[in-house]
């Protein structure tokens, strides 16, 4: 005897449903998935993960320089990478003491080479690196786009330079003649900003070019084209074999 059909039930809502009607808000969830996972990637992010840094002769620490022209937005970026990261609306004081964000109608911005902790290392009970801090430095802005300004991301590239200084050659009366690229560092800039040796604890390990995206010409003009063609070179030939651009000031 055959059995009784059973009566199909409401349907089972779907764990989508209520994103399908809202492609939108699909998407939205989709970004923010994103964003979380690499927020974890980063927070677990160790230099050279297999080996241990300290037994490799490797940095604690990966180290993010940034460039760009004075206004572009590069002190208000490193502070977006922080509040990014950690889900927050502001930045500590500390932070917010060294990565100083002016307003637009000032000059100049920051004047000094300075670093900021975007993560702090994770250690473990024996003081052995479980994840890498991560920092950023924040550099002066470009106005002049001269051989003097390229001289001064030359040396900060070279890892040259202590922490928070200001980068600038010494002002003789004959100054320019010190401009010319075969003279030594020593004779170009003041020895107490200059560090001792070059390692790749001391040297930034990716370039970051800053750009306001805002203006119709990225770079803005001739002058600045060809200054940063030549930065650009000028990385590449140092070993940093694919600096990146950002563009600030953009909708999306």
């Amino acid at each position: 005897m055959p059995e009784p059909a059973m009566e199909a039930g409401p349907p089972r809502p779907s764990a989508t449903a209520g994103m399908g009607a809202d492609p939108a808000l699909a998407m939205a969830a989709i970004m923010e998935n994103q964003v979380e996972e690499m927020r974890k990637m980063l927070n677990k992010f160790k230099v050279c993960s297999g080996t241990t840094p300290e037994s490799a002769g490797l940095p604690g620490h990966a180290d993010v320089l940034i460039f760009g022209p004075s206004g572009s937005g590069k002190s208000s970026l490193i502070r977006t990478f922080y509040m990014a990261l950690h889900k927050t609306q502001q930045v500590p004081p500390d932070f917010a003491e060294r990565i100083i964000v002016k307003d637009t109608a000032m000059n100049e911005g920051t004047l000094k080479y300075v670093s900021a902790v975007i993560k702090p290392a994770k250690l473990d009970h024996r003081g052995n690196i479980l994840s890498s801090s991560i920092m950023c430095h924040d550099t002066r802005g470009q106005i002049w786009m001269d051989e003097r300004e390229q001289k001064q991301l030359s040396v900060i590239m070279d890892g040259q330079v202590k922490d928070d200084c200001m980068v600038q050659q010494r002002n003789y009366r004959y100054a320019r003649l010190l401009w010319e690229f075969w003279k030594r560092d020593s004779e170009l800039f003041p020895p107490e900003i200059l560090a001792n040796g070059k390692s790749l604890n001391n040297q930034p390990h990716a370039v970051l070019f800053v750009f306001d995206g805002s203006v119709e010409e990225i770079p803005d003009g001739e002058e600045e084209t060809h200054f940063y063609r030549e930065i650009i070179q000028m990385c590449r030939s140092k070993g940093y074999a694919n600096p990146q651009v950002w563009l600030t000031g953009q909708s999306l």
